[in-house]
């Protein structure tokens, strides 16, 4: 039997629960997180996209420097069931970033602040693009666009209604 990315991500929760997964650098320290700690919050974030209208088989692209939320973002697409359209922030939105997000019919984009600019630049011209999900700290969100803090607390408000199977 293949192995999925998710099956291996849960392989390692179990067997490394309290174990370092993840570092970020804050306050001039970098902080840990564990795997436990980064399973809970890749399913809080994967049923907030659940809530928000991430089905099956639906597109996401990620576009983000290197952070914990890159890695929680892109697990959490897995558990909703979408397909991520790989990006790197060296693209530039007047062509490659358009290109990939309009042939990539991607519904559903996570991006950083330092990046949501790009993303500003040619989501009108994307009428496929759902929601703008903007990681980090950034001015006022413009329409169709949405904090992932309030993902996390949708994603809260789904896993208190529904049952995990």
């Amino acid at each position: 039997m293949k192995k999925t990315i998710i099956d291996l991500f849960e392989a390692s929760v179990k067997s490394y629960p309290q174990n370092t997964f993840l570092l970020e650098k804050s306050n001039g320290k970098f902080q840990p997180t564990t795997y436990k700690e980064v399973q809970e919050q890749v399913y809080r974030l994967g049923a907030g996209l659940q809530a928000l209208g991430v089905r099956k088989g639906d597109t996401m692209a990620l576009l983000s420097e290197g952070r914990n939320l890159w890695i929680i973002g892109e697990l959490a697409m897995f558990y909703a069931g979408a397909v991520n359209v790989p990006l790197s922030i060296k693209l530039e939105e007047s062509n490659d970033l358009y290109f990939r997000l309009e042939h990539g019919d991607v519904k559903f984009v996570f991006v950083s602040n330092y990046q949501l600019k790009k993303v500003r630049a040619v989501k009108d011209k994307l009428p496929k693009l759902e929601k703008v999900i903007v990681f980090g700290k950034c001015g006022d969100l413009q329409e169709g666009e949405i904090h992932v803090d309030e993902v996390f607390k949708m994603g809260d408000e789904f896993l208190a209604s529904h049952t995990m199977e």
